[in-house]
């Protein structure tokens, strides 16, 4: 009856544990903020003496100057920074506490990060020896201040998804002094940002929920002085080896595949529901031995306890799916498969192309202008797909830019008939082919002039998607959790508008210097 009920109990945790940080916040913590440091030290190179290799092919020179040409916006750079601050101090009083990071050099790593395509190892390798990024972050040549990557990771990690767009908008809008008509002409097309997980199959699934069970309630039994995991490591290994007969049999071809199958998954599901009766029976001693002398529990145990239930409940859960699926014969829809126990949120996305036909993860809608700038980046629900997406999409960005966009070209992707009415009210020239077979007046639209140019003109989305993802690391996710997807996405974006900003200063700085060689 004991494990029935905390079996239930578990199930309860799996809603509120979903892509959430077990780490504690305490209602006391406050911090001490500056936008800038207020006094130049002696060493400080002045931001205007600051200097690039403008013939270097490196990204990370054009985002650099792109942030130095910020830097002496002073509205638009107070703006960009007043949304940091709401970020990162929160309803905290920012005069009171340790200091921390001040907001410039928050927003100068968080260009780098992505702008440069880096893990946090290597930004905190950059943070504290390149020099150009450390003048442009207003640091002494001759101060040893030096950034732990922990403090970096988490002031970066404070910024919401939502706050980095609105940076990024900000960048487009200063990319349009430069540019004004580029926002007159508009292309956009979906694709697919991976999830960060190894292909799944329902033993590979229970494999890591065991795994996790193990280690947590190993953990929890050290920390309490609760016997029962001695030969944890043991235990483990044997589930492995049944991992590893599924999988050779599973590739095999032998006439008796099938039965060899359900036998394993057989022994593999009775390990799996040993795993989780002793790790249940941690957590009743536990409780029963230690709510007696401590009543209520830390932030820190409430949340380890809670992580063992999730990986206990999510264990049981792909056992009944493998049991369905190998002695039932039950074909199990996508909308109850689980794809990873540690990204439960990932769709999988069958777009039938090569070189991945199948992937994991979300779609992201990006839309470029005519100067190169991202004017909107999106990541689209589960089951969203393009056509449902688009008319709000446009809406919007022809309020956002006063009705200044003439020209917005799209794949047959995004048709639909009402697409093509809403969209050609909204802008003057929709490029947007129809599906399967076209009547005459699908032929005359498509077959003018205007249409044949803005087509001609789409397939520089592709460009910008594939920089996005060589350039920007958008292929594959590398951060955890939802909110931590979008940020990923949101500071991806955020780097590529710098960098163009950054291109467009380089190339008016090179026709500068060569038009001074000249008259010299």
């Amino acid at each position: 009856m004991c494990y029935k009920y905390l079996l239930k109990i578990s199930k309860l945790h799996v809603v509120f544990l979903v892509g959430m940080p077990f780490s504690p916040k305490s209602s006391q913590e406050k911090t001490m903020r500056k936008t800038f440091e207020p006094q130049i030290t002696f060493g400080t190179v002045p931001m205007s003496n600051i200097k690039f290799d403008i013939l270097c092919r490196h990204e990370l020179v054009p985002i650099l100057m792109a942030l130095q040409h910020l830097y002496f916006n002073k509205p638009v750079l107070n703006e960009i920074l007043d949304l940091i601050k709401e970020d990162i101090v929160e309803d905290k009083d920012e005069k009171l506490g340790c200091s921390g990071m001040h907001y410039w050099d928050i927003l100068v790593l968080a260009s780098v990060r992505l702008g440069c395509y880096l893990n946090y190892d290597a930004l905190h390798d950059l943070a504290n020896n390149h020099a150009t990024l450390r003048d442009i972050m207003r640091i002494s040549r001759l101060d040893d201040q030096r950034f732990p990557r922990t403090t970096i990771h988490d002031n970066i990690t404070k910024l919401s998804p939502k706050t980095i767009f609105k940076i990024s908008d900000i960048i487009v809008t200063l990319g349009h002094e430069f540019y004004p008509k580029a926002i007159e002409k508009l292309r956009g097309d979906s694709f697919v940002v991976q999830k960060n997980i190894h292909y799944p199959t329902d033993a590979n699934l229970i494999l890591d929920g065991i795994r996790k069970s193990i280690e947590l309630s190993v953990r929890l039994g050290d920390a309490f002085n609760i016997s029962g995991w001695r030969q944890h490591a043991s235990l483990l290994k044997k589930i492995k080896s049944i991992l590893r007969n599924i999988q050779r049999t599973a590739k095999s071809k032998r006439k008796n595949k099938e039965e060899q199958l359900k036998e394993l998954y057989e022994k593999l599901i009775k390990r799996a529901h040993k795993i989780i009766e002793k790790s249940l029976d941690t957590i009743c001693t536990f409780y029963f031995t230690q709510f007696e002398l401590n009543p209520t529990f830390s932030f820190e145990i409430d949340s380890r306890m809670s992580e063992i239930l999730y990986f206990i409940t999510a264990t049981q859960n792909m056992c009944e799916l493998a049991e369905r699926r190998v002695f039932e014969n039950e074909k199990i829809p996508n909308s109850e498969k689980i794809f990873s126990l540690f990204e439960p949120f990932t769709e999988l996305i069958n777009r039938g192309k090569m070189p991945f036909p199948i992937e994991f993860g979300h779609r992201v809608l990006v839309i470029q202008d005519g100067g190169g700038f991202i004017v909107h980046a999106e990541v689209m629900g589960i089951g969203v797909t393009d056509e449902k997406v688009i008319v709000e999409t446009m809406k919007k960005l022809q309020d956002r830019f006063n009705n200044r966009i003439r020209i917005a070209s799209f794949d047959k992707g995004f048709w639909t008939p009402n697409n093509l009415k809403e969209l050609s009210e909204i802008v003057p020239l929709v490029c947007l082919p129809k599906k399967g077979k076209r009547s005459k007046v699908d032929q005359e639209r498509e077959g003018s002039k205007e249409f044949g140019k803005a087509r001609k003109w789409h397939p520089g989305i592709e460009s910008a998607i594939n920089a996005l993802g060589s350039g920007n690391g958008l292929i594959v996710c590398r951060d955890k959790g939802e909110e931590g997807y979008e940020r990923y996405v949101a500071l991806a974006v955020l780097g590529r508008n710098l960098q163009t900003l950054g291109t467009i200063l380089q190339k008016k700085e090179l026709k500068r210097i060569r038009r001074q060689s000249k008259a010299a």
